[in-house]
């Protein structure tokens, strides 16, 4: 067996260094970043309001999203708090429009040097320029509308808008004819999305309360994701994406994009349907489709930059922090019916009045649809970071499945969770800055690669809380999230065993280092556990325990990798293979379903997370990342979350399991699985060591 696992090892060291050679290409991760809308290069737009008085000595300045001043949303409403302030406070206010995101750090730059005693930013997008303007400039202050501050001179300005638009998911559902409502939103970010989130479950909220089964097209809130415009200013794709819906029986749209909306009141006001609009009361900023707004979601922001910039002049505002508008203190709502007022009947109006009651109590989580009990604080949304190892956040494996369980913790907590990607190893140290920069509440790192730039950002910053898949703590804030994976391992090998045809199955690995390891020596183990149970001599390539050593892609994200290694080993006789390599893995499905050969997934149940290869997956490892990270982040908000020690996942704690079998299911014999069975409970009883067993 030794001598046939060095001819294998040695075929596939000289085709890595062919690859080597030529520059094999690898996959191209996706970029964390929202798509640039290109615009015209043009100066920015500087407008001065008649109403500032000359000796105004406070001033203010606005830097706009690319949207523009005159949006009729979020650039204008915050612009019209300004304006109340000029006329109400005696402040000198002007703004600078942003033609392209290129223009943030120019136009924050202006206001600095002209020595604006509040700056204000308008938008998510502009998060990072406002930061590193904050960092650079510490005797400015700011304010950022629609994210957390970011720094000691930041003041945050948030608005739960899921609780108004779990208001608007419900009317909408009431008022609809067809059975069918729709949303969309401009770019995936979570200003935008908590708004489709709210809509979505007060429409389901209304088909419990009523028996109904009204139908939400274009976001899914089990799926954490929709239909999205790619930007704020295209009316055009406003009506294309909303004609579209309209073909499908939707007749009630909400579209959250801003300027991008408007197209799609043209389309309805076509067609004689009704549009939720949102940020500002639509029916006012756009009276030319007066006749189309059922109502809108409110975010008053108009309120909160007046707010900001009276607390600024008084002495009392407070900067480092957040505000956060919600029902209860009126930083958000929904905005009168207007035209629509007498086709609203007095029972729907009656119901929309109970639950905003039940919302302001707390008895409604309008983040996750939950009813009764006690709900999550609404005061305080928890912010969390995830930086992802070089596979990507879309690997089907663990960086993705790691960021699910953030995904979830956004659905069912006050959460508000992002990612950074990591592009390259160097990025590890610039990714966990920035999120300290951010002053995340928790920041999670994926993979044992980057154990030492994660124990080095928490030794230079004790006060942030961080957690890291597959590594253990390295540091008092630090909590280790690691999974017993030779146990599931283990089950896979005597599963591959006992499938086998050829009597020869394989493993390969993505680099060599433990938490990669860890699969292959319990799958060995499981191989020779079921040889000496069932008296069979199956074949294992790929990784051999008396050495220590296996066969590595040197990689996590070359599909062609994964390809030419599994042809090596089917060549070899190998009819089940396990890859643990994150997606150079499915390049080997793809060889295996070309073959009619079978695979073994790890992470997550590739039979779902790659559904293109499913006839292929006879069963996965499952490392429950997901499980782990909800459950820590969980912990941050109720306040049990312990640092500096480890969660273990075994097969007694859900941590780690083996998928069901799918497509296998009725080609897996009843007394292999009635085996595997057994060799569970073995497992957890103590009974069997899958680190040892067999090896």
């Amino acid at each position: 067996m030794q001598k046939r696992f060095y001819v294998v090892l040695m075929a596939l060291v000289v085709i890595s260094m062919l690859v080597a050679a030529c520059g094999g290409q690898k996959a191209t991760p996706v970029p964390t970043e929202a798509p640039v809308v290109e615009q015209p290069t043009t100066a920015p737009v500087v407008e001065q309001p008649t109403a500032a008085p000359a000796e105004a000595a406070f001033s203010v300045g606005q830097v706009t999203d690319v949207g523009g001043i005159d949006d009729k949303s979020f650039n204008q409403t915050a612009w019209a708090g300004v304006q109340r302030a000029v006329e109400e406070l005696g402040v000198e206010g002007v703004f600078l429009e942003s033609q392209q995101q290129t223009d943030y750090e120019k136009n924050l730059n202006e206001f600095i040097s002209q020595g604006k005693d509040l700056i204000i930013t308008v938008g998510f997008l502009l998060a990072d320029a406002t930061k590193a303007a904050a960092e650079a400039n510490p005797d400015s202050k700011f304010a950022i509308i629609d994210s957390n501050s970011s720094a000691p001179n930041v003041k945050g300005l948030t608005f739960d808008t899921s609780q108004p638009s779990f208001l608007a998911g419900y009317l909408a559902a009431g008022m609809s004819e067809t059975g069918t409502v729709c949303t969309f939103g401009g770019i995936n970010i979570p200003p935008v999305s908590d708004f489709m989130v709210g809509f979505t479950h007060g429409a389901n909220y209304y088909n419990q309360q009523k028996g109904a089964n009204v139908e939400v097209l274009g976001w899914d809130n089990a799926a954490q994701d929709g239909v999205f415009a790619g930007n704020f200013e295209s009316t055009d794709d406003g009506r294309r994406l909303a004609e579209v819906f309209f073909d499908e029986g939707c007749d009630i749209i909400m579209p959250v994009a801003g300027p991008v909306g408007l197209g799609s009141a043209a389309a309805a006001q076509e067609r004689g349907l009704a549009v939720i609009g949102v940020d500002t009361d639509s029916y006012v900023a756009a009276p030319e489709f007066a006749d189309v707004w059922l109502t809108s979601v409110l975010k008053n922001m108009d309120v909160a930059v007046f707010d900001t910039i009276k607390a600024a002049m008084d002495g009392s505002l407070t900067t480092g922090d957040d505000y956060l508008g919600t029902l209860t203190n009126g930083g958000v709502g929904l905005a009168d019916f207007h035209d629509w007022d007498d086709r609203v009947p007095q029972e729907l109006r009656d119901e929309l009045a109970a639950v905003t009651q039940e919302i302001i109590a707390g008895t409604i989580n309008t983040r996750t649809g939950e009813v009764g009990g006690v709900a999550m604080p609404t005061d305080r949304i928890f912010t969390v970071g995830q930086v992802t190892d070089v596979g990507g956040i879309d690997d089907k494996s663990f960086n993705q499945t790691a960021w699910a369980g953030a995904q979830r913790a956004m659905e069912e907590m006050p959460v508000e969770a992002i990612f950074l990607e990591s592009q390259q190893q160097t990025d590890y140290e610039k990714n966990l800055n920035e999120l300290i920069a951010q002053n995340k509440d928790l920041i999670i790192t994926v993979g044992f690669l980057l154990a030492d730039a994660t124990k080095a950002a928490a030794e230079a910053n004790p006060d942030s809380k961080f957690a890291i898949i597959d590594s253990n703590s390295s540091a008092p804030n630090v909590k280790g999230l690691t999974f017993d994976v030779a146990q599931p391992s283990f089950l896979a090998g005597y599963l591959a065993a006992g499938m086998s045809e050829t009597g020869t199955v394989c493993t390969y690995g993505g680099i060599n280092i433990p938490p990669v390891v860890e699969f292959m020596i319990g799958f060995q183990n499981g191989v020779n556990y079921y040889n000496s149970q069932n008296d069979a001599a199956v074949e294992l390539l790929g990784w051999d325990n008396a050495v220590n050593d296996g066969v590595f892609a040197g990689n996590f994200e070359s599909t062609d990798d994964g390809r030419r290694l599994a042809e090596v080993f089917f060549d070899e006789g190998c009819d089940v293979i396990f890859p643990v390599a994150g997606p150079v893995g499915l390049g080997s499905a793809a060889a295996a379903q070309e073959r009619g050969l079978m695979m073994i997934g790890v992470d997550s149940d590739q039979f779902v997370s790659a559904p293109e290869f499913s006839d292929v997956f006879l069963s996965s490892v499952l490392k429950n990342m997901d499980a782990a990270v909800f459950d820590t982040i969980a912990a941050l908000v109720d306040g049990s979350l312990t640092l500096g020690d480890d969660y273990l996942g075994t097969l007694a704690n859900g941590g780690v399991g083996l998928a069901p079998y799918h497509d296998f299911e009725d080609k897996v014999p009843a007394e292999l699985t009635a085996q595997i069975e057994q060799v569970i409970q073995d497992i957890i009883d103590g009974k069997v060591d899958p680190k040892a067993t067999g090896s």
